[in-house]
């Protein structure tokens, strides 16, 4: 790997595994947006790899996976591998994702004198409950030795300073991107349906996202149970696929659940769609409705901070978990062609703000100017 000297910096990106989600299709998306003639990025898992890991490497990019926190203690032996792989790889820029790539990594980091360390939040840390207290002594900690910590939207930032109390100067919000192309497809309605294996003969509802209770998929369903010639879409899977199948034959909803999509097929999905429903109990940052947004769909989703920073006024928001509103929400949006159009059309160009270009400028420009700062470049 490169020296200072040649103004290409070393980054490394530490997560705990890279299955298909949230959190690692965005990284793979930033590691991808690099300035390679500023940057030579790896990918460290300290625990296993992932479909994730997998297209990193088809891609060209270095990912090691260092098979570690197998138990469940703290497991020393991943601080000492990670160290071991930040002085081999001559690391400048240590960015690390979520609570344990974030401890581990960053206790590693400090060992190994990595001289820029910028650890990333993607989630609201109230998910229902409150934060343990020992993440949070910790996350306060390891705050002093972090150059600056990132998160996906002020929703997660406010996490930060009231629970880790940390200082509002220490946090750089950074929006999560998508890539706008993959999303201005032509695919009609009908032959994006047939080629999901969705049948559209009704106007359709759907939504994207892991099958976990903080999605709403149940309020979803309930909401839709009541309603005449609609039927819903829903791609992901969890753990709450086999209880959200049985819930939708109860109430006899017409319901198909695609199972986990690739991030190439959710532009093709989103096109086989009438209206996007996002009815989520809490999250950070709903990276979800930027991608239905940037397809040009109308919008219904639940009242929540981190929902309402994206969608701006660009949607219609219900209150959250209130099945009666969402029902009559959705009801309102089937009836109304030209009000699905209106707002289809201004959250797509309300999404053209969250583009993964300006997400991966920010990260450069953040990562020159604390460079620049130690005096490093």
């Amino acid at each position: 790997m490169s020296e200072p000297g040649n103004r290409i910096f070393n980054v490394l990106h530490v997560v705990s595994r890279l299955p298909v989600g949230g959190v690692e299709n965005m990284l793979l998306k930033v590691v991808r947006g690099y300035d390679k003639k500023r940057f030579n990025v790896s990918v460290c898992c300290i625990k296993e790899g992932g479909d994730i890991a997998d297209e990193l490497i088809r891609s060209g990019h270095k990912v090691d996976v260092l098979n570690k926190m197998k138990g469940r203690g703290f497991d020393w032996s991943a601080v000492y591998a990670l160290y071991k792989l930040l002085k081999r790889e001559n690391i400048h820029v240590l960015r690390t994702h979520q609570y344990h790539a974030n401890l581990y990594g960053r206790l590693a980091g400090i060992l190994a004198g990595v001289p820029v360390m910028v650890p990333s939040f993607h989630s609201s840390y109230k998910s229902p409950n409150e934060p343990k207290i020992h993440r949070r002594c910790l996350n306060r900690l390891l705050a002093f030795f972090s150059d600056k910590l990132v998160a996906v939207s002020n929703t997660v930032a406010s996490d930060i300073m009231r629970y880790d109390g940390v200082n509002a100067k220490k946090i750089k919000v950074n929006y999560n991107g998508i890539v706008m192309d993959k999303f201005n497809q032509d695919t009609p309605k009908q032959e994006a349906g047939r080629l999901m294996n969705i049948p559209v003969h009704s106007l359709l509802v759907g939504t994207t996202g892991r099958l976990k209770e903080e999605k709403g998929h149940k309020i979803l369903l309930s909401a839709v149970s009541g309603l005449e010639a609609i039927s819903v879409a829903i791609a992901g899977d969890g753990p709450l696929r086999a209880e959200l199948r049985g819930l939708a034959d109860r109430l006899k909803v017409d319901c198909t659940f695609t199972g986990q999509l690739s991030p190439e097929k959710i532009p093709l999905f989103l096109n086989s769609l009438d209206i996007f429903c996002f009815p989520s109990l809490w999250g950070g940052f709903p990276t979800a409705l930027i991608e239905a947004m940037a397809a040009g769909l109308p919008v219904v989703a639940s009242d929540i901070p981190s929902n309402r920073e994206v969608l701006a006024d660009t949607g219609i928001f219900v209150p959250r978990g209130d099945e009666e509103a969402l029902a009559k929400t959705i009801k309102m949006l089937i009836d109304d062609p030209s009000l699905r159009n209106e707002l289809g059309g201004k959250a797509r160009e309300r999404s053209k703000s969250f583009s993964i270009g300006n997400t991966v400028k920010t990260y450069e420009n953040l990562f020159g100017d604390i460079l620049k700062k130690k005096r490093l470049m």
